[in-house]
């Protein structure tokens, strides 16, 4: 092949859809399949409605960390869109790849009614730079208007602690605070690399909130996701949960994943794992969702951070090994589905589908620039 080809058939193999739903009222749909035009999607696993990016009943946001105008990779130019996934299965691009100077569009969330002048806005993170080396560079806070086109930056985070040179790479997302809470009026950020949860304000001011290093603070703690728990679950209102391995940092793990999921209280980590949120927390479906409406489902990701960290060398296929897990209010979990393939499996619901994104090998940390990201949905048909 020459540069900007792509050997979508090969991508198309790597790719097949061969996920077991255990319930036959429930099927499988393939809506982007391997080598079609999706890198790294990720579905908004926490999406909150009645807010300006709402669409028509039943859609859903979903953004690509990869992708740019035209096949192939420069390193000069940005990359990263943002979707919409409509009932019919139709995809709307919002943020066209690579049209901003982002490289890369992270986890984005949307900001609530009166966080500022932005309440309605998207915000993400992203590299400043493009590329693997750009992984572990100091990131960008980005936002993006109700429609707009085109994202604008927000802020950079300082450097924090003593992990990673300071250096706020592998820069995500995590909460805006909840009212009557510790948190309320800011918006939380986590850095895998340098251990640190930063916090926002409306006006860009960025500062370190909650360094976990292990010199500074309690760790070092390598945080991935930083969410609130549901109700239902803990039985507790607003749990503030940092999810990470306790006792590594980036640079020290050795891509054998397994995280607890710890309280965070004011500015303070409980050390003890929150024992009702091992496996991980996932979405609540909606009523449209059948008999399981009101129940939690999560992906059992397994071994997904070496998958993703897979090189552009590494071109074979993962494994299906990833399973969605649903569970009862009363904590029983069963088996929904299975030879789901292994990647990063994000969960979201729309309407009377649950919408499952898998980004497979990574378009950042893994230098991979062929469109291998794939989106399926389980729909509830009844019988």
């Amino acid at each position: 092949m020459t540069v900007g080809e792509v050997d979508r058939a090969a991508l198309k193999e790597m790719r097949q859809t061969r996920i077991e739903v255990h319930d036959p009222r429930y099927q499988v749909e393939e809506i982007v399949g391997g080598g079609e035009f999706l890198y790294d999607p990720q579905v908004f696993w926490d999406y909150q409605p009645g807010t300006a990016w709402e669409g028509p009943e039943g859609s859903i946001l979903i953004s690509d960390i990869g992708g740019q105008p035209q096949p192939g990779w420069d390193p000069a130019m940005g990359h990263g869109g943002i979707y919409r996934l409509h009932p019919d299965n139709r995809i709307e691009t919002l943020v066209a790849p690579g049209v901003g100077r982002q490289a890369g569009v992270f986890r984005p969330l949307i900001a609530p009614p009166g966080w500022g002048e932005y309440g309605g806005n998207i915000f993400f993170c992203s590299q400043s730079f493009p590329g693997r080396a750009g992984a572990v560079w100091d990131h960008v806070i980005y936002r993006l208007p109700p429609g707009a086109d085109k994202p604008l930056g927000f802020g950079v985070p300082p450097r924090s602690g003593s992990r990673g040179g300071g250096i706020s790479g592998a820069l995500m997302p995590g909460v805006f605070g909840r009212p009557a809470t510790p948190e309320q009026g800011l918006f939380l950020l986590i850095s895998m690399h340098n251990c640190t949860i930063y916090a926002v304000t409306p006006d860009a001011e960025i500062t370190p909130w909650l360094v976990m290093d292990g010199v500074n603070g309690p760790g070092p703690l390598m945080p991935y996701r930083l969410y609130y728990a549901h109700e239902s679950v803990t039985g507790e209102k607003d749990t503030l949960v940092v999810e990470g391995p306790w006792g590594t940092s980036f640079g020290e793990q050795n891509h054998t994943y397994q995280p607890g999921h710890y309280r965070v209280t004011g500015r303070a980590v409980n050390p003890e794992p929150i024992k009702v949120l091992e496996g991980g927390p996932g979405p609540i479906a909606p009523d449209a969702f059948g008999p399981y409406a009101g129940q939690m489902f999560r992906v059992d990701n397994a071994g997904f951070i070496s998958s993703v960290h897979w090189t552009k060398g590494n071109r074979q296929a993962l494994p299906y090994t990833d399973t969605i897990w649903r569970r009862e209010p009363d904590g029983r979990q069963h088996l929904f589905a299975s030879n789901v393939q292994a990647g990063q499996n994000l969960l979201g619901f729309a309407g009377d589908r649950m919408i499952i994104t898998n980004m497979h090998h990574s378009y950042s940390s893994g230098d991979f620039h062929e469109p291998d990201g794939t989106i399926h949905a389980i729909r509830y048909v009844g019988g």
